[in-house]
């Protein structure tokens, strides 16, 4: 008989034991699973969010504080929109846009407005992904997001209404329909700068500047120029934005990994409870190999075997469980109020406060491999002295042995 049948042989006789004894190895894995893939998840989903809210290199703000009576009034701090061309003017820059973004109502529907100048912002970002229509060229056009567009039933061609205050407004043409399938992102509506500032009474004002930079490598050193140049001043730069969120995330992920290895850690305990028991058991099955000439060595892979079977289950389960859970779970938890805090002002790239990002998580191979190899692991560690202790066994005092 194989070394592997006498172990999966030998596990079948006590299922209910078996059962729970792998029971241990499956939370401890199943756990470790889950938090791995919804902080992959959220890792994902944020540096993707960042992306794509700041196609530009470098989105500048005001850096003064805002007070308490400023935000209840929902007035935010802006720039001079002449800062535009000082900024065009350092070194490095390719090409920048100003951009004014307000809280504003749609339809009598609340949203953001964001107005932009359509011949400089699509150099500094690319351009808005239209799916319908066409972008922004003229006067009184407008560009909805396609979340928000379908909420409220408008197509391309539609007259809309947009005003500061529910009340009154000026009417736009929906000249265009754009998607970043970012649900808070699609929600907004971009208009022709100018008109922008006119709704809310801020000509010449501007709550943002775009930059793009000849060099991509050179975002960082074009930053801190722009930032020694203009006093009062915020910089934000993209790819230092995902920096920080990963490094915060490795934390976090490190911390819940380490929860779930103290619950493996205890899971094997059942293991080496189980390994015990059972050699104590069939002491004088051990006996009887030893008297007809098993060696040491053929004992310990008999033992050894069933811990790792022990494992090999408990890491496939687990992480199938883990899986489905995972796959679950958001659903049972909902939306998420938001992932983060605005930074720099009002919209932009800073505004991480994903109303609408849904927590989705990440099931990534190497995660997958990861948990399966420590369901193994923990499996063979925990059946090691077990083992060895029925290797070391003599065969004269395990024949006595009643």
């Amino acid at each position: 008989m194989s070394v592997w049948r006498m172990a999966s042989k030998s596990l079948g006789r006590r299922k209910i034991r078996t059962a729970l004894t792998v029971s241990g190895i499956v939370v401890g894995i199943s756990m470790t699973f889950i938090f791995l893939s919804m902080i992959a998840g959220m890792d994902v989903q944020i540096t993707n969010m960042v992306r794509t809210l700041g196609g530009a290199d470098i989105t500048i703000y005001n850096a003064t504080s805002t007070t308490r009576q400023q935000l209840l009034l929902g007035i935010t701090n802006t720039l001079n929109e002449t800062l535009v061309s000082t900024v065009s003017g350092v070194g490095g820059v390719y090409a920048t846009s100003p951009e004014f973004s307000l809280q504003a109502y749609l339809n009598g529907t609340r949203t953001l407005i964001h107005g932009i100048d359509p011949i400089t912002y699509p150099l500094v970002t690319g351009g808005l992904n239209i799916i319908e229509g066409s972008s922004l060229e003229g006067s009184e056009e407008a560009v909805l997001g396609k979340a928000v567009a379908d909420s409220l039933n408008i197509t391309v061609g539609r007259d809309i209404i947009l005003s500061p205050d529910p009340l009154g407004g000026q009417s736009f043409r929906v000249v265009g329909i754009y998607e970043t399938g970012i649900t808070f992102q699609d929600r907004g509506c971009y208009i022709n700068l100018k008109e922008a500032q006119n709704m809310s009474e801020r000509e010449g004002l501007i709550t943002a500047i775009l930059v793009k930079c000849i060099d991509p490598n050179e975002v960082s050193d074009v930053s801190s120029s722009i930032t020694s140049l203009i006093p009062n001043v915020r910089a934000v730069v993209p790819t230092n934005i995902i920096q920080q969120v990963s490094n915060v995330l490795n934390t976090v992920r490190l911390f819940f990994f380490s929860i779930g290895v103290v619950a493996l850690f205890a899971g094997s305990f059942g293991v080496v409870n189980t390994m015990i028991t059972s050699i104590s058991e069939r002491t004088r099955e051990i006996g009887t190999l030893k008297a007809i000439g098993a060696k040491e060595g053929q004992i310990l892979k008999i033992f050894l075997s069933e811990a790792l079977l022990l494992g090999v289950i408990g890491g496939a389960v687990g992480v199938s469980l883990g899986i489905g859970i995972s796959l679950v779970f958001p659903m049972v938890l909902g939306r998420l109020g938001g992932l983060g805090t605005p930074i720099g002002g009002q919209g932009g790239i800073g505004s991480l406060v994903a109303r609408g990002a849904s927590l989705s998580p990440a099931i990534l191979p190497s995660n997958i491999l990861l948990c399966f190899s420590l369901g193994i692991i923990v499996g063979i560690l925990a059946g090691l002295y077990p083992a060895w202790h029925a290797a070391k066994m003599r065969p004269v005092e395990a024949l006595r042995h009643v």
